[in-house]
């Protein structure tokens, strides 16, 4: 069941400097870029702001460039004009991939990069009417006081469920913020907060620092063109293909050492991993420099999955069981690893056989 929209009032500002302005004129105002995930958050009355800030007349946040190894990449720009960006699918085609899976054409078409990586945290007990959310008691990410995924504690499960997040994490991007305090950077890894009530920002005790603070706007973000010898893939699990956001979310890249052929018994000179939809934020898997100069086996592939799996926490968040998503984790990561190096593929094979 859906509600009609609160009445709101829509402004619409021509640059940054005129958004800021009327965020601050209307604190907590939200900002409105593609409006693929607010306006449906607005029906369902989780958020009814008396105003909202539109960001389509703003010129200079869209597009990709390229300059002195880094690829700059505006909020604006859309999810499907960065999975066919030339640039994008160049230098970070595992960029493209993931982008190239978020929901489906229509979205793709309207939602942008900043909307993506400033999604709100989502849950099977917050994502709902107000009607169902309310005969339920509400939750804590919203009106309530008890997370109904984990009752006997304070902490919000809420997942980040976006696909571009954990891709450039891997890819160490920096974020560019405006707000009325000034412009400044940061990196990516400290953007996300750990509650799923937030899904950027600083929130009382955080560790993150340099989340997303009142009325800041994401401008652009940088990505460093990897060296060369990097390979990327992504895999997402997700009930349609068609449309959903992801159950579980895996981006691995791996560098070889040598002539890079992973099937010539090249070692690993460099390996990443990244998580989505299994934690309140996007998770960058630490601890991988140990598995640096071994070839990529049947062995390491297990240690990874090990790792992963005490990384990634599933929780009732999704339609999906957290045991099985749980196992999905090391599941895309095989099928992940098989991709970057093939050989994986025919030892797995012959591991399954009768003996």
């Amino acid at each position: 069941m859906t509600y009609a929209i609160h009445p709101f009032q829509l402004h619409q500002p021509g640059t940054v400097e005129e958004a800021l302005a009327l965020s601050v004129a209307h604190p907590g105002a939200p900002y409105l870029a593609g409006g693929t995930d607010l306006m449906v958050n607005l029906r369902k009355r989780l958020a009814e702001p008396e105003h909202v800030i539109s960001l389509r007349g703003v010129a200079g946040l869209r597009g990709v460039s390229e300059s002195r190894g880094r690829l700059t990449l505006g909020a604006l720009t859309t999810i499907a004009e960065l999975a066919g960006d030339p640039l994008v699918r160049r230098h970070v085609p595992i960029l493209a991939e993931a982008a190239a899976v978020v929901a489906g054409p229509t979205i793709r078409g309207m939602g942008t990069l900043g909307g993506n990586l400033c999604l709100d945290t989502r849950c099977r007990y917050y994502n709902q009417s107000y009607f169902w959310r309310k005969a339920n008691d509400f939750c804590l990410k919203k009106e309530g006081t008890v997370c109904h995924v984990a009752p006997g504690g304070s902490f919000c499960w809420a997942a980040y469920a976006g696909d571009t997040g954990p891709v450039l994490l891997m890819l160490d991007a920096e974020l560019e913020l405006a707000g009325p305090q000034g412009d400044r950077r940061v990196p990516l890894r400290q953007f996300y907060g750990s509650d799923g009530r937030w899904s950027v920002g600083t929130q009382p005790g955080s560790e993150q620092p340099g989340g997303k603070q009142p009325g800041e706007l994401l401008l652009r973000v940088h990505v460093p063109i990897p060296e060369p010898g990097w390979h990327g893939v992504y895999e997402k699990l997700r009930v349609r293909d068609s449309i959903d956001y992801p159950l579980v979310g895996v981006g691995l890249m791996a560098r070889f050492d040598g002539k890079g052929a992973a099937k010539d018994g090249a070692r690993l000179a460099g390996l990443r991993l990244g998580l989505t939809a299994v934690n309140p934020r996007p998770e960058l898997l630490p601890g991988l420099d140990e598995l640096l100069g071994r070839p990529f086996d049947l062995e390491t592939l297990e240690t990874l999955q090990r790792k992963a799996n005490k990384t990634g926490k599933p929780m009732r968040t999704a339609v999906a069981d957290p045991a099985y998503r749980r196992s999905m984790i090391g599941a895309l990561i095989a099928k992940a690893a098989v991709r970057l190096a093939p050989a994986l593929g025919e030892a797995l094979e012959a591991r399954q056989r009768p003996a």
